[in-house]
């Protein structure tokens, strides 16, 4: 659907849910120089924020990160993977994020048990102060079957994850991308964002000085949007894309519904625990069962003995 100046929409009528929660929105400014999607995660982000006491400065970089990578999944055309993951040697080693084709998100962050007052005592929110000056960052997409795994590697630079990866697309992309991600104060947990994304100049009839100025015009309008209007649950995002870009013209297309989507099936587990060696099987049993815990999903699957083909007297 396109909106225009005169706030008429016309073209290809959209199914448009009623909740704005857990939706991706694409869109695209008029002369077709720039393309981006809003998100809106309710309780997608707030399951998976709340499946461990996460502190505050924690909670809200792996919100961020989910909110990104669900903006970046719109990428995905076919069945694949695409991963962010940021490691360091700080006070927060590892945090990850993946978003599959269809729009399951899952995401983690690892807390050392040594690491949990001085995460309470910070002052202030830093990504490089919570996983270390030397971290780095890793976006990762891997196709299947479907083709080649592509991945990406570079420090992690600025005080926000949105500096952070306009770092990443400017240094390992070659790509014009800004963004801005928010997360809720309190529970329940909502994350919310905008990423535009400069496209290049196809020798089209608008300009190279026209795809210029539309790719500026956006910028402009993204640096307007709060982090209120973005987390507002009423407002969705049909509404703050005319509010934003009505005057150049925006089309807005299909939302996709996100989910939370952990891979960890009992069926899954079970597979990879009898493709190991039964020496190494028999040793995973404790207390009568091999226990298997899923950080992601934080959950823990038992398998007896007999489940992994071990004899009790083996």
């Amino acid at each position: 659907m396109l909106f225009n100046g005169a706030g008429v929409g016309y073209a290809a009528a959209m199914s448009i849910p009623v909740s704005s929660h857990d939706l991706l929105t694409p869109f695209m400014l008029e002369n077709g120089g720039v393309r981006g999607r809003v998100v809106h995660l309710g309780a997608v982000s707030d399951i998976i924020l709340s499946r461990y006491e996460y502190p505050a400065a924690v909670r809200r970089l792996l919100g961020e990160l989910l909110g990104v990578v669900a903006m970046l999944s719109a990428n995905l055309k076919q069945e694949g993977i695409f991963t962010i993951q940021i490691r360091g040697a700080r006070l927060v080693p590892l945090v990850v994020v993946d978003a599959v084709y269809g729009g399951a998100l899952r995401g983690y962050a690892e807390l050392p048990p040594e690491s949990m007052d001085a995460l309470a005592a910070l002052a202030t929110y830093s990504p490089r102060a919570l996983v270390g000056e030397d971290a780095y960052l890793t976006v990762t997409f891997d196709p299947g079957e479907a083709g080649q795994r592509y991945q990406g590697i570079v420090a992690l630079e600025g005080d926000s994850i949105a500096e952070a990866l306009t770092a990443y697309f400017t240094q390992s992309e070659q790509l014009d991308v800004a963004l801005t991600v928010a997360i809720s104060e309190q529970a329940p947990w909502s994350v919310a964002g905008m990423l535009i994304e400069r496209l290049p100049d196809a020798g089209g009839a608008t300009t190279g000085e026209a795809l210029t100025e539309s790719w500026n015009y956006g910028c402009a309008m993204l640096a307007t949007v709060t982090a209120r209007e973005l987390l507002d649950p009423l407002l969705d995002a049909q509404t703050l894309l005319y509010r934003l870009f009505h005057e150049e013209g925006v089309w807005v297309y299909d939302p996709t519904r996100m989910s939370t989507g952990c891979r960890c099936s009992r069926e899954r587990i079970s597979k990879l625990l009898m493709g190991m060696s039964a020496n190494d099987r028999a040793d995973m049993i404790v207390d009568g069962a091999a226990s298997v815990h899923c950080q992601f999903c934080n959950k823990t699957e038992l398998f007896t003995p007999a489940e992994l083909g071990i004899s009790i007297n083996q």
